[in-house]
């Protein structure tokens, strides 16, 4: 759930995507006979949960060019209000990215990458007070640098 709340950036956005990505996991594995490692299966998940999450910034970038997506019946186009953040292109997150500094940066992709604070502080060598300043200050930073590309009168 960590993982999607740092990339929806909302609770109840994050919640569906969870949801939905449990639910692929039963279609993958729910008839097989063993299920994969831990690692293998964490693997999944994270690949799973980011690879839903950017089909959905592509689908709202579909919609805000003003194109269709084949996917959304007509009525679903015209009545689902699109969260924020799928406004936002691979290459506007890897530009805001780039605008943290290098220990920032560092902390946040282990996080990214499925790392409890605890692990991250072991790693990083620095206490996990630290660490949670670290990834607060990459969440802010991250927000006001993205908010210059949202469009006008969206939060």
């Amino acid at each position: 759930m960590a993982q999607a709340m740092n990339l929806c950036g909302d609770e109840t956005d994050a919640e569906d995507l969870v949801q939905e990505v449990i639910l692929r996991f039963i279609q993958e594995f729910g008839k097989k006979e063993a299920l994969p490692s831990v690692p293998s299966g964490e693997a999944w998940l994270v690949r799973t949960l980011s690879n839903l999450f950017f089909g959905q910034c592509r689908r709202l970038r579909t919609r805000v060019n003003g194109a269709r997506d084949p996917a959304l019946s007509e009525e679903a186009r015209e009545s689902a209000p699109a969260p924020a953040y799928e406004a936002i292109t691979s290459e506007q997150f890897s530009e805001a990215l780039a605008s943290l500094s290098p220990k920032i940066r560092e902390t946040f992709a282990l996080r990214e990458g499925g790392k409890k604070y605890e692990e991250i502080a072991t790693l990083l060598g620095i206490p996990v007070g630290t660490v949670k300043k670290r990834l607060h200050d990459a969440r802010t930073k991250l927000r006001e640098y993205l908010q210059t590309f949202l469009l006008p009168g969206v939060p």
